[in-house]
């Protein structure tokens, strides 16, 4: 009797085995059918509503400000100037730009035609005077200097009592004999 009572408990188990996987199975078929629903009630729902509003940027806006205030270039000489201090004579064939702010543009430049010949006979000075090993440094930082405070003077000083010269620049200096 206890074997039979056994074999029917097996018998019931493997009868409930069948069962818990066909639940399961249930289970996820549910779960599975669930999700392809929401899924298609999402889409349709989009859909129906239509994607995202396009977007347009605005216009690019210019900070009139910033602008006055970027650098600016402005050609102030181009000549050949001699110097003389080695005992041979030397031309340096040469361009001198100043870099100024966009707001001090139109009064540097006016200042700078109506002054040429001085701006011109101070630039010659400052190559006359020059000793040999200044015009010959890698980045011209005496003859820069020296070209720098020259044109303050000759330019003047903007608001607030700031220099309206930012920077000069020697793009070109060629040394040439003049003297063969």
């Amino acid at each position: 009797m206890i074997r039979a009572e056994q074999g029917e408990q097996v018998n019931e188990s493997v009868q409930q085995q069948p069962e818990q996987k066909t639940r399961a199975l249930r289970t996820f078929a549910i779960l599975g059918a669930v999700l392809v629903i929401e899924a298609v009630v999402i889409s349709a729902v989009f859909l129906i509503v239509g994607g995202p509003e396009t977007v347009t940027g605005d216009p690019i806006v210019k900070d009139e400000t910033a602008e006055m205030e970027s650098p600016v270039e402005l050609l102030v000489t181009q000549g050949k100037f001699q110097n003389t201090r080695t005992g041979r004579a030397y031309l340096y064939d040469t361009t001198v730009f100043i870099v100024v702010k966009k707001k001090h543009h139109k009064e540097a430049a006016a200042t700078i035609e109506k002054m040429q010949a001085q701006i011109n006979t101070d630039v010659a000075k400052l190559f006359r005077k020059a000793e040999p090993s200044q015009l010959l440094e890698p980045e011209l930082s005496t003859l820069t200097r020296q070209i720098k405070s020259a044109l303050d003077g000759r330019l003047g000083r903007g608001e607030e009592d700031e220099s309206i010269l930012l920077e000069v620049l020697i793009p070109e200096c060629q040394r040439f004999r003049s003297d063969l």
